[in-house]
């Protein structure tokens, strides 16, 4: 039987009216490397000042505004997509917020945020051979650390927290999370021209959307093309909700949206098959300026087998999102608007926003290829495809745009500095922070105190906006009116008692990492990665090669080099 038309309309265009005095909100976090604890710092501070708001609010505090914030919607990919995933366990939860009063020898702090990028993703867990013994090489690095804190992670608990500013309450929506990664199939597509004739293209951007029961939430409406992830079976009638997943299968899609290519082992995913036919496009306008949104079909023969019966289940084999979209701005903002519309971005009007977290917007890094070195035409090339799946201008120039309150971004900013030399994780293509905790640590903390000073200066909505009308006292106006331009807002999101104190950092960790206790390690997995079967691998002949080409020692040094290279460029060597 031929399948039921897609409701497009339904499903993809149409959004509810936001609720009376409620900015919704889509976080969009970016893909980082071991920069991750940025965005993981920026979010450790939302969260903290959300909930000491919300806690003012319960008891009529004067200082603290009436009007809501809903997070509906949380997009990552990459080390982003890993933050999200954090932030859906960790919401069901009271933690400690870590500050720069927080010990550095603290191994377990209680927070998942901070344990997981400072305490559990180190460089000597990631060289160790284990995962080689087997005689497979699945990629450069170890995989099992990030395993190994996923599997924390999902079995994080605590004291249950309420959270009103998760998903919309008042309409029984949760929060949807939405991960990007790259699918290394492909889903293909055809588009006919004639009877006979057509062009088929494939998609490699892939994601996936969940949406968030959280203990004592009610049933949500699900959409079909969505897992259900909870943290109880069912409801109380002990009824599963459809298309639910527990915890551990969730693992799967966040440990894929963060294997980077090659550096990571690639991640074995299971996903309903009628998930891909809620997929739309939006054609060029016609002559009328209208463009009719429309459902795209896959390719079902070709995806599947001519004539063979299409499966439940489509597996495939996924590597990290950050490969193809590396900013999922796109995913988040239509989920808070329907696909063709917009959000209003008058300062009077909006009511819908997203808030992009992203330690390396600034100044992009160039490669310089030579025609004569073919090392340096392979790393021109790389780069080029990863600047390439990082934003679309259009997106920059909104995020950045102080005329519009529909879109707001949280990047690294310190001493003057912008972007990737603002951190101390951005060396070595933002893989050197997995070598030193100090540096993990330092970012984490600047991603609080950036947070704190968008929140405080420039997440803003003017008094005007009917969502903030009647909702101030005297008192909370005197803390939370912001000044800009000569014009006068409010906050979105007041700033009461521990999150009102400046956010300070630690020393700059200038000389925190000797490469050279490495050394070892490095020649270690290098040769190990050499000597292991690496039958069957379309990959293993290059790296037969190379190990031919390089010893274990040049290799390591060579490591080492960009390193100390890196530790030089960044004024943290010794």
């Amino acid at each position: 039987m031929p399948d039921e038309p897609i409701d497009v309309q339904k499903w993809f265009i149409d959004q509810p009216p936001s609720p009376e005095h409620t900015y919704e909100l889509a976080l969009v976090l970016g893909g980082t490397v071991s920069a991750g604890c940025y965005t993981a710092g920026a979010l450790d501070f939302l969260i903290e000042a959300l909930d000491i708001w919300s806690a003012a609010k319960d008891r009529n505090d004067p200082r603290a505004p009436t009007h809501n914030l809903a997070i509906r919607v949380i997009a990552g990919t990459s080390g982003g997509g890993v933050n999200a995933a954090i932030a859906a366990r960790a919401l069901a939860y009271k933690f400690p917020p870590v500050t720069r009063g927080t010990s550095a020898s603290l191994s377990e702090t209680g927070n998942p945020f901070y344990d997981t990028w400072v305490n559990r993703l180190g460089l000597p867990a990631l060289l160790d051979t284990s995962d080689l013994r087997a005689g497979k090489v699945q990629s450069i690095l170890n995989g099992a650390p990030l395993e190994n804190a996923a599997r924390r992670l999902v079995s994080f608990t605590g004291p249950a927290a309420q959270r009103p500013y998760i998903g919309v309450p008042s309409r029984q929506e949760p929060l949807r999370l939405i991960l990007t990664f790259t699918n290394l199939e492909g889903v293909p597509y055809r588009t006919p021209f004639q009877d006979t004739l057509g062009e088929t293209f494939v998609d490699h951007a892939d994601y996936g959307r969940f949406a968030v029961k959280y203990p004592d939430a009610p049933m949500p409406a699900l959409r079909p093309d969505e897992f259900a992830l909870g943290f109880d079976t069912g409801n109380s009638t002990g009824r599963r909700l459809a298309n639910e997943i527990d915890w551990d299968t969730f693992t799967h899609f966040a440990l894929a949206t963060a294997a980077f290519p090659i550096g990571f082992p690639p991640r074995q995913l299971a996903r309903p098959t009628e998930q891909y036919r809620y997929r739309v496009v939006a054609p060029p306008p016609d002559d009328t300026g209208s463009s009719e949104i429309v459902a795209i079909e896959p390719d079902w023969d070709l995806l599947f087998g001519t004539g063979k019966p299409r499966p439940t289940d489509y597996q495939f084999l996924a590597v990290d999102g950050g490969a193809t979209d590396n900013e999922p701005i796109g995913l988040a903002r239509t989920a808070l608007c329907g696909v063709g519309n917009r959000n209003p971005r008058d300062p009077r009007r909006a009511n819908r926003g997203v808030l992009l977290v992203d330690p390396f917007a600034g100044e992009a890094g160039m490669a310089a290829p030579s025609p004569d070195d073919l090392l340096a035409t392979a790393s021109g090339v790389l780069n080029s495809l990863m600047q390439q799946t990082r934003y679309d201008t259009a997106d920059l120039v909104l995020a950045v745009d102080p005329n519009v309150f529909s879109r707001f971004m949280i990047s690294a900013q310190r001493e003057g500095l912008v972007g990737t030399k603002a951190i101390a994780t951005g060396g070595l293509g933002a893989f050197i922070g997995f070598a030193c905790r100090a540096f993990m640590r330092h970012d984490y903390l600047l991603g609080r105190a950036n947070c704190q000073a968008v929140l405080q200066n420039f997440f803003v909505l003017s008094p005007e906006n009917p969502i903030m009308q009647g909702c101030w006292r005297e008192e909370a106006l005197q803390l939370n009116s912001v000044e800009r331009d000569g014009r006068q807002y409010l906050r979105l999101i007041p700033l009461l008692d521990d999150v009102a104190v400046p956010e300070s950092l630690d020393p700059w960790p200038k000389g925190a990492l000797d490469p050279s206790i490495y050394k070892s390690a490095i020649e270690q997995r290098w040769k190990a990665i050499v000597t292991a079967e690496l039958r069957g691998l379309w990959w293993g002949k290059v790296l037969g090669w190379l190990g031919g080409l390089f010893s274990e020692g040049q290799v390591a040094d060579f490591l080492l080099r960009k390193m100390d290279d890196a530790l030089a460029e960044w004024d943290l060597n010794r």
